[in-house]
């Protein structure tokens, strides 16, 4: 179960709305904790403990990665990118990973599936699939 892990890493799991890929926050601006069954954004506090460096040389990718006034006002997460699920016993389950799943046509089309498909054909050695902005007034997804 998760609360030896929480005793390590203080981690939380908030709503987030994949269609706008951004935490949902209430009215105080603070995020919404998520409960046994939804899913949720995994975020973990920064601590002395638990630092977040950052990524070398590229400042604005890691303020991207920290989420601040999570729980209270002054806090800073770590933005997993992680979607999870904590039952009622308090074990954790992958769901999805934000940024990896892309609309098309009203569909979810995550990379990592097309990635699946494309690599079990014979001939294909490696394979990275990634999304792209579709240009056009017609076209929605990426």
């Amino acid at each position: 179960p998760s609360s030896a892990l929480q005793s390590f890493a203080p981690f939380e799991l908030i709503k987030y709305n994949v269609e706008e890929d951004k935490p949902v926050r209430d009215e105080r601006g603070l995020c919404i904790r998520v409960r046994p069954g939804e899913t949720g954004l995994l975020v973990i506090k920064i601590t002395k403990n638990t630092p977040f460096h950052g990524y070398a040389g590229d400042s604005q990718k890691t303020e991207k990665k920290v989420l601040r006034d999570v729980l209270v006002k002054g806090d800073s997460f770590f933005n997993s990118g992680d979607l999870l699920v904590i039952d009622r016993e308090r074990f954790i389950y992958f769901q999805d990973r934000v940024g990896d799943t892309f609309r098309w046509k009203g569909e979810n089309v995550a990379t990592t599936e097309v990635e699946a498909t494309l690599a079990m054909v014979n001939f294909i050695q490696e394979v990275n699939v990634y999304g792209v902005s579709v240009p056009g007034e017609y076209c929605v997804g990426r």
